[in-house]
């Protein structure tokens, strides 16, 4: 169904993996030192916050955190203060395994998914989106409750946006456990409304904030991912049938 293009207030719930591959000192930074991913994802995140407010004050944002367990920080709150003073206090932890569905339990217990009469005509009064910064190359999400899963993934209301830190190229031609990675996400996203980035933990740490950027635009507003397209030239190939965030 196609939902009305409004910008109604967003849920936003930002999940930060803190796996210990996120303290590694790999990426690299605009002065040319490296950094690591932590500290890069807590500076896009406090950007992120700050600008969504700034576009509307009724967006409220939330943060989780994720190691061996998941653990609810902060929100919802439309402060941008509120989220951010629980963002740099955070430590990494060696991890055995990620449990997204006891992350989508919790989600579950904290949200009220918005109901309309008509979906096609009536606006939601909000959305909910998560947001969710993964980084475990060799440990790929298990044991999810399918019946849990559908009932928040099929909400025209609900979207699953991620961003993806892997160890391996840019391309991610040989590292085939990188790929399997991508395939999952990629297959919860039904719908086809979510938006998927990956990143190499050896690259450029300015690629993670324009990531985060990208994800600046209201969910209900913004094409299908492959068809959106951020260059203000013209003249380049596949522009005329794209839409412009």
């Amino acid at each position: 169904f196609r939902t009305p293009k409004v910008n109604c207030p967003e849920k936003v719930i930002i999940c930060l993996d803190l796996s210990e591959e996120m303290s590694l000192q790999k990426l690299d930074s605009m002065n040319g030192s490296k950094t690591n991913a932590l500290n890069i994802a807590q500076k896009m995140i406090e950007m992120f916050v700050r600008t969504k407010h700034k576009i509307d004050k009724r967006h409220e944002f939330a943060l989780v955190v994720v190691n061996d367990e998941v653990t609810w920080l902060s929100g919802f709150t439309s402060d941008p203060r509120e989220v951010c003073s629980c963002l740099y206090d955070l430590d990494t932890n060696v991890c055995e395994s990620f449990n997204l569905d006891g992350l989508f339990k919790l989600i579950q217990q904290k949200i009220e998914l918005p109901v309309t009469e008509n979906i096609q005509t009536i606006p939601p009064p909000y959305i909910i989106r998560m947001i969710l910064v993964y980084i475990r190359t060799p440990c790929h999400p298990q044991s999810i409750s399918i019946e849990r899963l559908n009932k928040i993934l099929q909400s025209p209301y609900f979207f699953f946006d991620t961003i993806y830190i892997h160890n391996g190229t840019e391309e991610m031609d040989e590292d085939s456990s990188c790929k399997e990675v991508c395939l999952f996400f990629n297959n919860l996203d039904t719908k086809g409304t979510s938006y998927k980035y990956d990143v190499s933990l050896t690259g450029q740490a300015v690629e993670l904030h324009n990531c985060m950027a990208k994800l600046l635009a209201h969910p209900l507003q913004r094409p299908v991912q492959t068809h959106a397209v951020y260059s203000l030239l013209e003249d380049e190939e596949g522009v005329e049938v794209e839409a412009t965030v």
